[in-house]
């Protein structure tokens, strides 16, 4: 056919370098805008979807010849661009969507309780077989590429998602003080669950992101470490503490 038509159900804005320097209110950031992208999961097998270490995604952006809002809610698309998303990046491209959707409830200036609990329960949930712990073992763990054979273009990803992954754990930390305001008594349990979760995934991947020094300071603060246990869990734990300085 000499032209077709294309509908998709979820679309990404595309922004060029540079661009957030004029574009800060919400206004700015959905006027004008000409460049769209979208995902396509998948693996070397020929499946859609496969483990961190074999996901691939390819990212398509297409460009339209007007900008929205226009008159026409249909535009032509004047140019497309491929480019294939190796797992590393993938990996990285999935926790800066996660930071971004912490940093967006707790800056919307009335956070929505419901949503911040959903966004937490995912990241340190005890039922949450995969996501960002999943990630930080593949590729900071024993799994991961060894030095010898990783070149510059690899550690710069590597480099990346480690920022990526110690963003996330400040972006929890906030989460949880902020649902620590919001919540009344009858919710003091869950928020004790997920301070304890939060200590756990934190011992668990402090020596794969933080440096020594990091570690060391993460170690003496964390009541994680503290005799303070009743049966499997400690009692009144609470993370008051900032750890941000040793991101």
């Amino acid at each position: 056919p000499d032209h077709w038509k294309l509908k998709s159900k979820q679309w990404y804005q595309r922004r060029v370098r540079g661009e957030m320097k004029y574009r800060k209110t919400p206004f700015e950031l959905t006027y004008n805008v000409d460049r769209f992208y979208y995902f396509t999961p998948f693996t070397r097998s020929g499946t859609a979807h496969g483990g961190v270490a074999d996901q691939f995604k390819r990212r398509t952006v297409l460009r339209t010849e007007c900008t929205f809002p226009y008159v026409k809610s249909r535009l032509n698309v004047v140019s497309i661009e491929e480019t294939v998303m190796v797992p590393i990046e993938v990996a990285t491209e999935d926790m800066r969507m996660k930071n971004e959707q912490f940093e967006t409830i707790l800056a919307s200036g009335k956070t929505d309780l419901k949503m911040l609990q959903m966004l937490i329960q995912g990241a340190i949930g005890t039922t949450v077989n995969q996501g960002p712990l999943e990630i930080i073992l593949q590729f900071f763990g024993e799994t991961a590429k060894s030095f010898d054979v990783m070149d510059e273009q690899y550690l710069c990803h590597r480099n990346r998602l480690r920022y990526q992954c110690k963003l996330f754990l400040a972006n929890i930390k906030k989460g949880l003080d902020e649902n620590r305001n919001m919540i009344g008594a009858f919710q003091e349990d869950y928020q004790r669950e997920m301070e304890y979760n939060l200590a756990k995934f934190r011992e668990t991947v402090a020596c794969h992101i933080f440096n020594l020094d990091a570690q060391k300071q993460i170690k003496d603060n964390d009541l994680f470490y503290k005799n303070l246990t009743d049966g499997d869990h400690p009692v009144g734990l609470a993370l008051s503490y900032d750890y941000t300085d040793a991101i």
